[in-house]
């Protein structure tokens, strides 16, 4: 779609029809003024107008719709292009369709439009893992948003700049960023609880980072409030509750209206990824402040709303889970969530998986003193991780084999600490 004038659309709409000047100008003007008015050299009436549009078979609103009108349109479409593009994971193609974007924008003055392509923009900056442009693109799209004052948009510029200090290990910075979401968030009342606790475990765990353990449990106390005030068993028993006396009544169109918001409950889809990220987060904090039996109830949580899914949220669950009983020495428990890892992660040919829980095993035997069986599963380990060619762990293990074999064999236990320093130095450790 070009932008045109009303002289350039006149001028194509007539040669589409395979039209003369003079055709089009029948017995109402002359070619020459026909010729005049393409070129933009003056100006037509109303009446003028809708004879023109009559001939060429559009609209008189067609006609006068100016290039920040159709810079605007073209623009709105190319955004929504690009946004479909994102989200089937086409990063390039959307870039290239946001740069368009912005040159349009940018030369008709579509200020609404130039922020959005900036945030999305960023976006893919953010999915490529180009962080310093897409802070840039996010503090471009802001001015924007400020002006315009989208506080929704507002509070996801500033939350995506903190992620991003975040991954970069710049917790103060996203501390500062999650500071202004936070405000914006409680301005516009977003009633998505989720939305609360995502922001306040990236909280929690950059003070948890600084040292500050009474402003992480802070946000960790205010995601726990959030989690007593939105019960969804007793939201749902409230709307039955109020959708059979309503029926009772005869009041059969409001109860009706109270079904329905009841079976949209219990039909929506939560977003379990989202939720499982944030109980992951938590469990972490709990980690770094040694509270292990918050560490398990929040990775128990994540198996709980994960296990239907067996993907890497549930496997790292029940990673935290297995540390977690295995320094309790409650090694039966361990046990048995290892049982569970293990006959996933070989359903799912997750190898590496499989090579950490039977490592896991390996560890408890030892501690058991069992080490014949604590070495049987060692050697598991090196076969899988032979075959995943990973050095490191390799030589590790090898190390291990070595410590095992101490009170057992002494020639096993040189070799395989030979084995493990070899392949130490042909990887430059040491």
């Amino acid at each position: 779609m070009n932008i045109l004038s009303l002289g350039e659309k006149i001028k194509k709409l007539r040669k589409e029809k395979n039209m003369t000047l003079k055709e089009l100008a029948g017995d109402r003007i002359t070619a020459a003024q026909i010729s005049h008015i393409e070129r933009d050299k003056s100006h037509t009436s109303s009446e003028l107008l809708e004879y023109l549009a009559k001939q060429l078979d559009v609209s008189v609103d067609y006609l006068l719709e100016t290039k920040e009108m159709q810079s605007k349109k073209l623009t709105d479409n190319l955004i929504l292009q690009s946004e479909i593009l994102i989200k089937c994971n086409n990063l390039e193609k959307a870039e290239e369709q946001l740069n368009e974007a912005i040159k349009i924008c940018y030369k008709y003055n579509v200020l609404d439009n130039y922020g959005t392509c900036n945030f999305l923009l960023a976006d893919i900056n953010f999915k490529n893992g180009k962080y310093s442009e897409a802070v840039m693109s996010y503090e471009k799209a802001l001015h924007y948003f400020i002006r315009n004052n989208d506080k929704e948009k507002l509070y996801k510029c500033y939350l995506n700049i903190g992620k991003i200090y975040l991954i970069e290990e710049l917790y103060k910075g996203a501390i500062f960023q999650f500071e202004f979401a936070e405000g914006i968030l409680n301005e516009i009342k977003i009633e998505d609880v989720d939305t609360y606790k995502d922001l306040y475990s990236k909280m929690a765990y950059c003070y948890i980072k600084l040292n500050n353990n009474e402003k992480s449990l802070y946000y960790i106390n205010k995601m726990d409030e959030i989690d007593i005030k939105n019960n969804p068993d007793e939201e749902l028993n409230a709307i039955m509750l109020k959708a059979n006396n309503l029926l009772n009544m005869g009041e059969f169109e409001k109860s009706k209206e109270y079904f329905k918001k009841a079976l949209e409950i219990l039909d929506e889809e939560k977003n379990k990824t989202e939720l499982a990220s944030i109980y992951l987060t938590i469990s972490e904090i709990y980690k770094s402040i040694g509270n292990l039996d918050k560490v398990l109830e929040y990775s128990q949580r994540v198996y709980d709303i994960k296990k239907s899914d067996e993907d890497e949220y549930m496997m790292k669950s029940l990673f935290k889970i297995i540390e977690v009983y295995i320094s309790n020495y409650d090694y039966d428990m361990a046990k048995r969530y290892c049982k569970i890892a293990l006959a996933s992660s070989i359903k799912n040919k997750n190898r590496l998986n499989e090579y950490k829980i039977l490592k896991y095993y390996s560890d408890m035997y030892k501690a058991q003193n069992e080490n014949v069986i604590a070495i049987e599963y060692l050697h598991k380990c090196i076969s899988i991780i032979s075959e995943l060619n990973n050095k490191k762990i390799l030589a590790d293990l090898y190390i291990n084999l070595g410590e095992l074999y101490s009170n057992i064999s002494k020639d096993k236990e040189l070799e395989y600490y030979q084995k493990g320093v070899c392949i130490y130095k042909n990887i430059d450790i040491i």
